[in-house]
C-alpha cells in the first residue's frame, strides 16, 4: 500500500467506525468460511460503497487477508489520531453540502480531516466552528450581538464609530 486514502463517503469519525466494523465482519465472514469450507464456493455478503470506495482509493484487494489487515490498521489510526472538526449548524446539512465541505477541508487543511456536525437552532444560520483548540462563532447570531452597539447608534441617529 503506498498511500491508504480516505474516500469523499467517509466524512465524520463515525464513518470510520462503521467501515472498521464493516471490515472486521467481512474479514471475520472469510475467515469462517475457509474454515468451513476451505474459501470454495462461500457467497461473500455485501458490503458498502463506502468500504469498496475506500479499498479501491488505497489500491487494496478486500479478498487478501494482508489488505485487509492493512486497512484495518489504517481506520484504527485514523479513529484515534484523525483530525476531527466539530461543526454546529442550525439545522441537518445536506449530504451534498457536507461532501464538499469535507473535500474543501481535506485539500486545503488536511488530507484526513473527518468532520463532527452537531445542531444548535439557536445560531440561526452560519456555523460554530471547533478544533482541539480554537473555536470560531461564525454565527448570525454572533455577528447580530457584535452589532448591537451600531444598530442601537444607528436607531438613535447617531453616526457609528
Amino acid at each position: 500500500m503506498a498511500k491508504a486514502i480516505l474516500t469523499s463517503l467517509i466524512t465524520s469519525p463515525s464513518d470510520l467506525r462503521r467501515a472498521r466494523r464493516e471490515l472486521e465482519a467481512l474479514d471475520e465472514f472469510l475467515h469462517q468460511a475457509s474454515l468451513r469450507q476451505g474459501g470454495k464456493g462461500a457467497k461473500l455478503p455485501p458490503t458498502s460503497r463506502m468500504l469498496e470506495d475506500l479499498a479501491a482509493d488505497s489500491d487494496l484487494n478486500l479478498l487478501k487477508k494482508t489488505d485487509r489487515d492493512r486497512l484495518r490498521k489504517f481506520l484504527t489510526l485514523l479513529i484515534g489520531k484523525a483530525p476531527v472538526i466539530h461543526m454546529s449548524f442550525a439545522s441537518e446539512p445536506s449530504s451534498k453540502f457536507l461532501g464538499q465541505l469535507v473535500a474543501w477541508l481535506r485539500e486545503n487543511i488536511h488530507p484526513q480531516v473527518v468532520v463532527s456536525v452537531g445542531l444548535q437552532p439557536s445560531i440561526a444560520a452560519g456555523c460554530v466552528v471547533r478544533t482541539a483548540n480554537r473555536q470560531f462563532d461564525l454565527s448570525l447570531r454572533q455577528s447580530l450581538d457584535n452589532q448591537t452597539a451600531a444598530f442601537i447608534k444607528n436607531l438613535r441617529g447617531e453616526t457609528p464609530s
